[in-house]
């Protein structure tokens, strides 16, 4: 037994099957380690809910990259040629660490950037953003050492570097206070009726089970509309009017919007308000 635990010594610190059983060892409690951070940074998420969210998930990101990089390198340890490695690196650590600096800058500046989010809170998980600069627009799904994974309404996952979020122009269509504003608008013809079109878009709008009533005390007594809806625009073709309507947050407000311009489509129609598009009128000449 002992000449079997013996063989590999000229490579292996404890031999083959030595360093085969560390290694094994080494990698469950890696494992148990994870395993039971997991479950406390989830529990902690369960109970505090989307508001700490993302400082858990990010903290449970980095207890995962650290214990796979200590769990690797005790692995390495284990091959004496690391041993010579690590010796020599460590007579050249001046150059070492330059080089190290150099080559992880990108990585550490991702790792700094994660951090930064996870402590002031830009955003959180499960926060709708928009990244005007790069043409994007999602909800967080989740923020790790290295990068910030978004999902777009279309139902992609974007990977956007932790360093590029941390120093974007970031819009966060949730707030805390609970209230999304949604601008709808619409393009009439300067011959339809402007007052009846407005009624018509402030008495649907503002039926909508997800609108929500913002308006003061004092708003409500003097009668002041629910959905205020002004003329923004004369344009070319039409006139432009613009409701602002509120929701809970952005995601329902997207829904509210696509429903009530169904609605108030459907009853233009019936009331003659007339939705505009560009024409042209190409004249022939006759060779008659």
């Amino acid at each position: 037994m002992k000449e079997i635990m013996s063989l590999g010594n000229e490579y292996f610190t404890n031999g083959y099957l030595g360093s085969l059983i560390y290694a094994i060892i080494i990698w469950i409690i890696g494992a148990i380690i994870k395993k039971y951070a997991y479950r406390f940074f989830n529990h902690k998420i369960e109970k505090y809910g989307k508001a700490q969210a993302t400082t858990y998930t990010f903290a449970k990101n980095t207890v995962k990259g650290v214990v796979n990089v200590i769990v690797i390198f005790l692995c390495l340890m284990e091959v004496k040629a690391f041993h010579r490695l690590g010796a020599a690196m460590l007579g050249a650590s001046g150059i070492l660490a330059v080089v190290l600096g150099l080559a992880a800058q990108e990585s550490m500046s991702n790792f700094i950037g994660g951090f930064l989010l996870s402590f002031y809170k830009p955003f959180k998980v499960g926060d709708l953003i928009s990244i005007s600069e790069k043409n994007l627009v999602g909800t967080v799904e989740d923020i790790g050492l290295r990068h910030t994974i978004i999902k777009t309404f279309s139902n992609s996952m974007i990977v956007v570097p932790n360093s590029v979020m941390n120093s974007a122009i970031i819009e966060n269509k949730n707030n805390d206070n609970s209230r999304f504003c949604n601008f709808i608008t619409f393009g009439i013809s300067y011959q339809s009726d402007i007052d009846k079109a407005i009624k018509i878009i402030q008495d649907i709008a503002s039926k909508h089970e997800d609108c929500l009533d913002v308006r003061s005390k004092k708003d409500k007594d003097n009668n002041v509309p629910q959905v205020k809806v002004l003329v923004t625009g004369l344009k070319d073709y039409y006139v432009e009017l613009r409701a602002s309507v509120y929701s809970k947050d952005a995601n329902i407000g997207f829904t509210l919007s696509c429903e009530i311009r169904k609605e108030i489509k459907e009853a233009f129609d019936k009331e003659g308000i007339v939705l505009p598009y560009p024409t042209r009128l190409v004249y022939t000449k006759s060779n008659d």
